[in-house]
Order: C-alpha cells, then structure tokens, then sequence
C-alpha cells in the first residue's frame, strides 16, 4: 500500500486504517507521545520544527486512539493510544469511514501550514512524507467504494481472498494481541466478544459498495468464503482462537488451574456463539454477491473510476507519472534482459534445451532439489531457512554500518491462510521490542519451494531485506506516525535490491542454481510488471495473466494462480517492488559516479535505511541531497 504495504503490520494495516474505534471508548491521554521510542513533554511550536514534530505527534495519537489494533501492532503505551485499547476493535461502518475522510482532510490541512523552508534533516523528509500521505489519501478518498484511508492507496474491495477481518483479527490475536496476565486475558476476551460488530459492519460496507456496482472479482469472493468455511469448519473448541489462547495463557504466571480453565471455556463459548456466526453471516452475504461479481479480474471492470483508481494505483506505488502502457513496456523489457542472463548460466550448465521457465522448472522438479511435502519434510525447510539467516548475518557488518538489534523468527503460515496467502511475507517487531521480526513462509505444497529458491527468500523477507529495513526504521527513533506509514515501493524496492546484494556479498558464490533463483525472482518481478499493467490497463483475462506468468517464470500453476489473484484485488502493489529495486540501484550508481573514492556502500545503504520508509521522490530528494553533501 503505498502508504501501507505488506510488511507493515503483516498485512492488517490496510483494513486497520479503515478501523475506527467503535463503542465504549475510554478517554486517551492528552498528551500523546512525539517519538516512538519515548513520550516527551509536549514542545512549544518555537520553530517549523518543533511545529512538524509536535504536529506529528498529535496525528498519530489521534488516529491510533481510533484505530486500536494498529496501536496493538506497534506495541504504543496507552498514554498514546488510550487506556485499555487492548480490549477494543475498531468500527467498520460508514459513519468511521467518514470520520476518517475528515481526520485526512484537516491533517492534510495543518501540514499546509507548516513552513517547509524552514526545516531541514529528519524534520525536512518527516514534512516531505506526511504530506506526501496526506494528499494521496486525499485522492483515494474521492473513490466512494471500499471504504476511507486516512493514508495511501489500499485496493478498491472491502473483503477479498487476502483481505478483511475474517483473516488480520486472528492473526492479530494469536500473533501481536499482548497475553502476559489475566488483565491481558480479559482483553483478549473483550476483542473476541466483538467480532459479530465488526463484521456486520464490514457486511454494511460491502453492500453499499455493490449498489454502487463494486463487487471483487468471483475468484476473490470464493477464495475468500473458502477460508471462512475453512476456519470455522473445526469444533469451536479446536478453533485456532481458543486453542492459541489455551496455549499462550499455559504460560501466564499467577493464574490457577480452576482460573485459567474458565478463561479458556469463555473464549472457547465465544467463538462457538459470537465468532462462527459473524464468520457464517459475513459468508452469506459474499455469496450473494457472487452473480454480481463477473469473470472479469481488472480494475477496469469497474468503468471510469476503476481506471482512475488504477493510475492513482500506478502513482502510488511508484510509477512517478507513467502510465499503465509504460509500465508494461517497461515490464517486457526487463523480463527479456533478466532471462538473457539465466539462460547464459543454464548454458554454462551443460543445460540449452527448452526455455528459460523449463529448464528452470526442470531443476525444481528434480527429487534432490525438493523437500518431502511432510511434516518432517516441512521442519527441514525451516531448519535450513534459519541456517541461511545466520550464514549472511556473518557477513552483514561488512556491507551494513547499522544492524538490527531485534532478533527474527522463521514460521510457517498458519494452515487456514495458506490456500490463499503468498509465498511468504513478514511481520514488524514491536516498538517496545517485545517481540522480535517474524518471517512467514507457506508451506501449503514443499513443492513451491525448491532448495534453489529458498535463499533467496530469505534474504528478501528477513536478512538483509524486510528485516534490517523494517528492524531498523523501528530503532531509529522517528516520529511515531512515521513507524504508522509504510511505502511498498520502498520496502519491496529494498527486499528486491537486497536480493541482488545478497549476490554480491558472495552468498551465490559457489551456488550457481541458488544465482538462478534469485534471477527468477528479479524475474517473477518484471513479470509483475507485465501482468499487473495487463489485467488492469490492457484488459487481459485471468487466465491470460496466468498462462504469461507461468510461462515467463516456471512455477507451479498453483503458485501463479495464487499470485493473479492478488494482482487481480490488489491494483499496482505488485509493481511497486521492480520500480523501487530500479530507483535504489539508479540512486546506488549516482552516487558511485559523482562520488568516486567518496562512495561508501555500508554508508550508501544507511543513508537509505535509517531515516524510514518514504516515497520515491522523498528518498531520489534525500539521497542527492547527501550525494552533494558528500561532494562538499
């Protein structure tokens, strides 16, 4: 999300923006913290500084008293986010909606005021970014469909195979929801007990939506009833929701038996009286939309507006002005240029029969290169994914000035995800570091993942891609609102790029089928480029984006189908990672040519990393800036 993606809060936070806080409210704070790492005083408003950062610091309390499970996600004291926000859910309605609409438009506002010729260093990129999000959600909230954001440009749908509460709420609460005490344990319960608001709610939503013409596409609707039906498909008692809480409450100092045996019994009636019918209700009404839904996957389905969406989609995620059609050239072009250079090593290899995406999958097909789809198959690939962590972690401080305090964490994506979920993803360390990076990977088919492709996984997700930038931008000590603001341009860019630095730090040295995976990967990337701009601006089919995709890059059909269809509900995202890769490498070689004997790489990729995520043309700005610094 432009201004939220991916690994920012794990994918929740595009629906957490859409959160408002609904009944029974406590009254916050008044004095809402500035810094993420501590809560000052407030400061008089003396200079344009003191004005952008006291500015800042009321914006992010403000939105995070209305929006309590981002506030979960950060780990925020309750000065900041109000007392007992661990006990309440957002509203999902239209009357949050449009409070958010009117929370954007009069932040947007204020910031106006602020005289930005007056600031300079972190105070000058903090003005820069805020702005920048505040007037991209200004234009995403001229769209009526989908709901508000206060920040960026989410996709046009409420509820899809990836998105909704029927998937961040559980992950929250199993994964990020704090449960160190019974005090804790009651909150869990409070949030649980509010799930039939929070989707009848949503359930308001997506029916406004559908009488303006806006549905997802049909594949989106199954995908999405089928994990619905999937998670509730368990006595309510085995449900993930009770029987985590079960296990996370075992250890809780302080409770007796008799204790912790009825907080376990009241979640396990909760998700049986409460939860499994708001997930059934909110089921029903997606499967009456299904005749409204179509076959059609683009954007463009949705006429006029969907193709506006769709170029604000492109600008947002870091197009910087280009449109639909040079997207997809551009896209075509680094597909032929990435594959030129894989089928130089399969030559190399003794290997010149067939295409590119052939050989490449004949290599993962090979029994050798596949783990067994087991149990114990499964914990191997883990295994191996951790040893990978702490083989480039040697290396790390001779290509990083900053490493990341916070430690990371292998997981395998909960089975009720995994037939709709990505490949991998990563999940943020709290503010408060009280709980380390997670680094997600699905292992629905071991299949997916051949030994020649999981290193490169690894370095994008964890080390030294989502990892050290995300790690690093939560120590930095940025503003709060700027740890609440994440750029999928910037994030996926630094993974991308992190990928082919991985290379040049030797981690492919010796591992010529490891190299091609990461090529296919930069090639899986371009591809996006093709397919995204094809099924949003060139109107190809599902199936058309599928049959390019796979025939471009080898991987299972399974695999690309799963990719397409986030593509499909999630206009432009997918671009974002190729065009903030090209901007970082355009930036890189900059600097190295105007720098010379000057350029360092480690003080290169600081410069990048340790003033937060932002928008290409904040950090093209910055990194020039530095350059002529360099230079003086």
């Amino acid at each position: 999300m432009s201004a939220f993606n991916t690994s920012l809060f794990a994918g929740f936070a595009a629906a957490a923006l859409l959160a408002v806080a609904g009944c029974g409210d406590k009254k916050a704070a008044e004095k809402p913290s500035v810094s993420a790492a501590e809560e000052p005083e407030a400061v008089a408003a003396e200079s344009p500084s003191d004005a952008l950062n006291a500015m800042a610091g009321r914006h992010a309390a403000e939105y995070l008293q209305v929006a309590p499970e981002a506030a979960t996600v950060l780990g925020v004291s309750e000065s900041i986010a109000g007392e007992d926000y661990n006990a309440r859910l957002g509203a999902y309605g239209f009357t949050g909606n449009e409070r958010l609409r009117q929370m954007n438009d009069r932040f947007l506002q204020e910031i106006r005021g602020i005289d930005r010729s007056g600031l300079d260093g972190q105070a000058l990129i903090t003005y820069d970014v805020l702005r920048d999000a505040y007037e991209t959600g200004a234009r995403r909230n001229q769209f009526d469909f989908g709901g508000s954001v206060s920040w960026g440009s989410t996709g046009p749908y409420r509820i899809t195979q990836l998105s909704g509460p029927h998937l961040y709420l559980p992950r929250l609460l199993q994964t990020q929801q704090p449960l160190r005490s019974k005090e804790d344990a009651e909150h869990y319960l409070a949030r649980l007990s509010d799930f039939g608001r929070v989707f009848d709610e949503v359930i308001e939503g997506i029916g406004g939506d559908a009488a303006l013409g806006v549905t997802p596409p049909y594949f989106a609707i199954e995908g999405a009833v089928n994990s619905m039906n999937g998670f509730t498909a368990s006595p309510p008692a085995e449900n993930p929701l009770a029987t985590t809480f079960a296990e996370r409450l075992s250890k809780v100092d302080g409770l007796g038996e008799e204790e912790r045996s009825a907080l376990v019994a009241r979640a396990a009636e909760t998700v049986e009286t409460v939860v499994y019918p708001a997930y059934a209700r909110l089921s029903a009404a997606l499967e009456n939309l299904k005749d409204q839904a179509g076959r059609d996957a683009g954007v463009w389905r949705l006429g006029e507006e969907g193709e506006a969406f769709y170029g604000l989609a492109l600008s947002a995620y870091g197009a910087e002005g280009m449109t639909g059609e040079e997207v997809h050239e551009l896209g075509l072009a680094e597909v032929a240029r990435i594959t030129a250079e894989m089928d130089a090593i399969f030559k190399a290899q003794g290997m010149a029969g067939g295409s590119v995406a052939e050989r490449f999958a004949a290599i993962g097909a090979r029994e050798d290169m596949r783990y067994p789809n087991t149990d114990e198959g499964r914990a191997a690939l883990l295994g191996d994914l951790n040893v990978q962590i702490g083989a480039i972690m040697e290396k790390a401080s001779s290509w990083f000035g900053a490493i990341p305090s916070q430690s990371v964490e292998v997981r395998r994506i909960p089975v009720y995800e995994q037939d709709t979920s990505s490949g991998g993803y990563y999940s943020s360390p709290a503010l408060d570091g009280s709980r380390g990076g997670i680094y997600w990977i699905n292992l629905k088919n071991t299949a997916d993942w051949p030994k020649h492709t999981t290193k490169t996984l690894t370095y994008h997700e964890a080390v030294p891609g989502h990892h050290f930038q995300r790690s690093l931008e939560r120590a930095a000590g940025l503003p709060l609102i700027r740890n609440m603001l994440g750029y999928s341009e910037f994030a996926e860019g630094w993974a991308l790029y992190a990928e082919q630095v991985a290379a040049e730090m030797g981690m492919y040295a010796d591992d010529p089928l490891g190299d091609l995976g990461r090529l296919q990967s930069e090639l899986f990337r371009a591809a996006r480029l093709v397919v995204d701009s094809g099924l949003h601006a060139k109107r190809w089919t599902r199936e058309q984006a599928i049959d390019y995709m796979q025939s471009v890059t080898g991987d299972t059909r399974d695999s690309v189908t799963r990719e397409i269809e986030r593509y499909a509900v999630w206009p432009g995202q997918a671009c974002s990672y190729k065009l903030g890769m090209i901007k970082i490498n355009e930036l890189r070689k900059a600097a190295e040519e105007e720098l010379g004997d000057k350029f360092d790489l480690s003080e290169f990729h600081d410069e990048v990393l340790l003033t937060g995520s932002m928008p290409l043309p904040v950090l093209d700005r910055k990194i020039r800036r530095w350059i002529e610094e360099k230079k003086g």
